[in-house]
């Protein structure tokens, strides 16, 4: 039986009870449960109330009066200090899972800033950023076929001429599953390239590839390396080496970038969020959920995340986001 995906619909329905979507968020484990006894005074238990004093909402406060301790209900989650609302940033996070035009959805979120869209694009990719680093998955084995290639991505002057800016890249993708590794590299050279190759692909991988010099010393490191001269064909007749995989990969990677605004620095993230989409969302009976999946691992309310400690950092500053008792606020 297909499992009934969540449509926007059913969340702009959800997202119209705030009660009812901070429950839901509760239960799916995106915000903490703060409940029990209260730290603070070890006396009072700890209740999810409406607080019309904070445009948050809903804070857990201590039920003893004469302790007043108040924890925001989206502290340390994937909602944690942001001026927007939650159901706004469930919006804006499904919105950036189906790909929606940013123009589409600053008039539909009525948002005042290209800033504030093109943040909240970013930390979804920084999700896949961590969800890939967690997984750190080789490709290849034994037997199994991979092939590689570097491309050049970057811009045209007055779209004519040469590339004047960009980033190599380099790649590999296992021909029968699909699975595969990108990353920046600073030089094309073999030092450069073959550390990357080892880091991702396992010995015993037939490696094809093209004829570039860098590639000479595959066979002398554990790999079974066939290379097809493509000045001269497209698969080699001998062996049966080729490279259309992991180029028609390029063409579709070089497809999904934003097309305005791309960012050297943000690469990296723009390839994760590829493989990311490629691996996980585009075969799921529901991509958005799934999504929340990943933002549940990287964002637990309950064991904040090391990227909390980065944000408190850069923002310690906001002194006025501690209360005289030190409770946080956003």
């Amino acid at each position: 039986m297909a499992v009934r995906r969540m449509v926007y619909d059913d969340l702009y329905e959800l997202c119209r009870d705030e009660r009812k979507l901070m429950d839901w968020l509760e239960a799916f484990g995106l915000i903490g449960d703060f409940s029990g006894k209260c730290v603070k005074c070890e006396s009072g238990s700890m209740g999810k109330r409406k607080d019309s004093s904070r445009s948050e909402g809903y804070v857990w406060r201590c039920s003893n009066k004469k302790c007043n301790q108040k924890i925001v209900a989206r502290r340390d989650s994937w909602f944690f200090r942001s001026h927007l609302s939650v159901s706004e940033i469930m919006k804006l996070t499904f919105y950036w899972v189906y790909q929606v035009r940013e123009n589409f959805v600053k008039v539909q979120l009525r948002l005042g800033s290209d800033h504030t869209l093109v943040d909240w694009f970013n930390y979804c990719r920084d999700v896949c950023l961590f969800v890939m680093e967690e997984e750190n998955e080789m490709i290849g084995g034994p037997g199994i076929e991979v092939e590689i290639d570097e491309s050049k991505f970057g811009k045209r002057k007055f779209h004519r001429g040469r590339r004047v800016d960009g980033v190599w890249v380099f790649g590999g993708i296992e021909k029968e599953s699909n699975r595969m590794f990108l990353e920046v590299v600073e030089k094309r050279d073999a030092d450069t390239l073959l550390s990357v190759l080892r880091k991702w692909v396992r010995p015993g991988s037939v490696i094809h590839s093209d004829c570039w010099k860098a590639y000479s010393r595959l066979n002398e490191m554990g790999y079974e390396h066939v290379t097809v001269n493509h000045s001269k064909e497209f698969v080699n007749a001998e062996n049966g080496a080729c490279t259309n995989k992991i180029e028609s990969t390029w063409r579709a990677v070089k497809a999904s970038l934003p097309r305005y605004g791309t960012a050297k620095g943000l690469y990296d993230s723009y390839f994760v969020e590829y493989i990311v989409r490629k691996k996980y969302l585009r075969c799921s009976d529901d991509p958005f959920l799934t999504f929340l999946t990943f933002i549940r691992r990287v964002f637990d309310p309950q064991k904040p995340h090391e990227y909390f400690k980065i944000i408190e950092t850069e923002n310690k500053e906001n002194d006025d986001e501690f209360n005289s008792s030190g409770d946080l606020f956003l």
